[in-house]
């Protein structure tokens, strides 16, 4: 609680935006019940913005020590931390706590880190101008399954090459490298930019990319398009994807993903395409990827941001073997009241066992100051 108490000595002696609050929740998560008593402590200023918070979860009336059992998980207390300065026309900005779906290259493709109920703490930087866009990240700082960056250099507009890395810090065998080719083509309000590009993954194999990416801004809509074509041996871009948490794991007889592109049974050529719209009352994207020797993987996220009473997103990606996913309401009863309700398809990892898919549904209660 120390932490909490110095954040909010430092907000208000720099005069920041400030708010609490503490909300409970109930329900089920798969065959037994499930309860939770969440503190949230928030503050920002102009280009900085801080959240901290602390769960404690009963699993059928059993409190879950395993959250808490070293100091170090005190870190999943960094709920939402992010920063943004600007020098000259370079922009710097990095974020921390639970990551957003990482995209990266061509071969980080919609990666989650959440496919279970544990907080999960990552860490994201990025630095951007006219000539470079570079970007790293690890997803979870207690329990690694990505560590991954990449570049994009504008070396002769409109030409580009870029550049990036991915590795799984726990299975060093999963790891792929990639460097391209591309080339933009901006319009009014719109831009295309069409490349190709070679994905090493050391001990897996190797393939080919080609891909296309589009972004249409009309009438406060942004539309955006990507599609892509690999070929070749390892995982031929299936690895880091939206699932990668669970097909990494080695389970029911079967290898882990890892395993089975050295093996080559996901050589082959696949493909993928993503369509979206966002605007100021919401977003969707839609995806679908065909995965040699995995099968079809489809994606989708929806939402709308809070506007004065309500708020909701979901969120799903479903294979032809494993499927997850979850989605919220929820609704401000008055300026500082709440109430929500949260359903998700997720994962149980234990170290005694092979993990176990549970349907989670929890209603929440809370307060904050303002």
């Amino acid at each position: 609680m120390r932490i909490f108490v110095l954040l909010a000595l430092l907000a208000a002696s720099a005069r920041a935006d400030v708010s609490a609050g503490a909300s409970v929740g109930a329900g089920a998560q798969g065959a037994g019940l499930y309860s939770a008593l969440e503190l949230r402590l928030d503050a920002a200023w102009p280009d900085v913005r801080v959240g901290l918070g602390v769960r404690g979860v009963w699993d059928s009336g059993v409190f879950r020590r395993s959250e808490w059992t070293r100091a170090a998980d005190a870190v999943a207390i960094i709920r939402d931390v992010s920063a943004r300065y600007v020098v000259g026309d370079t922009e710097l900005a990095a974020a921390a706590g639970a990551l957003a779906p990482a995209q990266i290259g061509h071969i980080v493709d919609g990666y989650r880190v959440a496919l279970d109920d544990r907080w999960r703490t990552g860490i994201r930087t990025a630095i951007r101008n006219d000539t470079i866009e570079a970007g790293a990240e690890l997803d979870d700082v207690l329990d690694p399954a990505l560590a991954a960056g990449g570049v994009r250099w504008q070396m002769a507009p409109p030409w580009g090459m870029h550049a990036a890395l991915a590795i799984d810090p726990a299975m060093p065998r999963a790891n792929a490298f990639e460097v391209g080719v591309d080339r933009r083509f901006e319009g009014d309000g719109a831009r295309l930019e069409t490349g190709l590009g070679v994905i090493a993954e050391v001990t897996l194999g190797a393939s080919g990319v080609a891909f296309a990416n589009a972004t249409i801004d009309r009438a406060g809509v942004r539309w955006i398009a990507r599609a892509d074509v690999h070929a070749g041996t390892g995982s031929v871009g299936s690895l880091f994807g939206p699932l990668y948490r669970i097909e990494r794991i080695a389970r029911a007889g079967q290898a882990s993903l890892a395993d089975r592109a050295r093996a080559g049974e996901l050589a082959g050529i696949g493909a993928g395409i993503t369509l979206g719209a966002a605007a100021p009352l919401g977003w969707l994207e839609l995806g679908a990827r065909d995965r040699p020797g995995l099968g079809a993987l489809v994606t989708a996220s929806v939402g709308a941001p809070m506007n004065r009473w309500l708020q909701a997103a979901a969120w799903a990606a479903l294979g032809s073997r494993d499927a997850a996913g979850a989605s919220e309401l929820r609704v401000a009863w008055a300026k500082t009241m709440f109430s929500s309700l949260q359903v998700a398809r997720i994962y149980r990892f234990d170290d005694a066992m092979e993990p176990l898919a549970v349907w989670s549904v929890t209603a929440w209660f809370g307060a904050t100051t303002r």
